[in-house]
């Protein structure tokens, strides 16, 4: 699991660098950035908080980092202190030691971030690979967790065999594998060239995780009690969300599960959404938001 995650230290710089250009850029410019450590290395944040807003922890998906949230910040954080942790090994700038998805090190991970950051019971919203680690953290401390909006997550239905495999493959084809490769994950979502033009260079120097992503058993998803929110997309290229929205309507029934017709991996318009579930969670008056 300790092996490099970057395919070179010059890879690595251009990455690093492209990213502190987006936090640098109008969008983050006024947020606050800083390194916290945990028992797991430095874990990278950006925040934007405020006196007695309760704490919202957003959570990226792989290959990527919080860059992916500097849009909809501004949403979440009229009404919440929000924090957008970097994932240790994804290319961001927390530790690049990659965790074991099958061990203890993803949930001690979020427990001493959140105690360096002082919080004791937040929400979370997780994308993909950051859903799967939200809802990892909810199935072993689910005191320490008061709401749950998961978009695109893993870890209930299962992966679409192959992916990884088809992955590898498109970026061997150059500029037209990754046009592929864009495809099968947006669906038909229109990225902006500037994302589309970042993720060609980190999928050019970033080897991104291959482990499986653990599936929670029914045991584990029935016993959680806090208020739980997922979105997939039928077109969903690599899990099956079909089978994700099914569980949780049989396990979870008080949860909020949907699958999006006509909708892929990325799913980003469902943010309003998110804040609205978010503010009835936590008991605050959206006419008021």
């Amino acid at each position: 699991m300790n092996r490099a995650v970057y395919k070179s230290e010059e890879g690595r710089m251009l990455i690093e660098a492209a990213y502190r250009a987006h936090l640098d850029s109008p969008l983050g410019a006024n947020l606050l950035k800083r390194s916290i450590e945990t028992g797991m290395g430095s874990t990278f944040v950006v925040e934007e908080s405020g006196v007695a807003k309760p704490p919202l922890v957003l959570l990226h998906g792989s290959v990527s980092n919080s860059a992916s949230w500097l849009g909809v910040i501004p949403l979440f954080a009229e009404r919440f202190s929000v924090y957008c942790l970097d994932i240790p090994g994804e290319p961001g700038l927390s530790s690049p030691e990659r965790l074991s998805l099958r061990s203890e090190s993803p949930a001690l991970w979020l427990r001493g971030a959140l105690d360096a950051l002082g919080l004791d019971r937040v929400a979370f919203l997780g994308m993909s690979l950051g859903g799967w680690y939200a809802l990892n953290f909810a199935v072993r401390y689910p005191e320490r967790v008061g709401a749950l909006s998961l978009i695109s997550a893993g870890g209930i239905g299962s992966e679409k065999p192959g992916f990884i495999f088809k992955a590898m493959i498109f970026l061997l084809l150059g500029k037209r594998g990754q046009r592929m490769l864009n495809k099968a994950i947006y669906h038909k979502v229109e990225m902006p060239k500037e994302i589309l033009e970042y993720q060609a260079l980190v999928s050019r120097h970033f080897r991104p995780v291959n482990e499986g992503l653990p599936r929670f058993s029914d045991e584990e998803l029935k016993a959680l009690t806090m208020p739980l929110q997922y979105f997939g997309g039928d077109r969903d290229a690599l899990l099956d969300t079909k089978t994700s929205v099914g569980r949780l309507a049989v396990l979870l029934p008080r949860a909020e599960a949907r699958l999006l017709e006509d909708t892929g991996h990325a799913i980003i318009d469902k943010f309003g959404a998110v804040n609205d579930f978010l503010l009835r969670t936590w008991g605050i008056d959206e006419k008021q938001a």
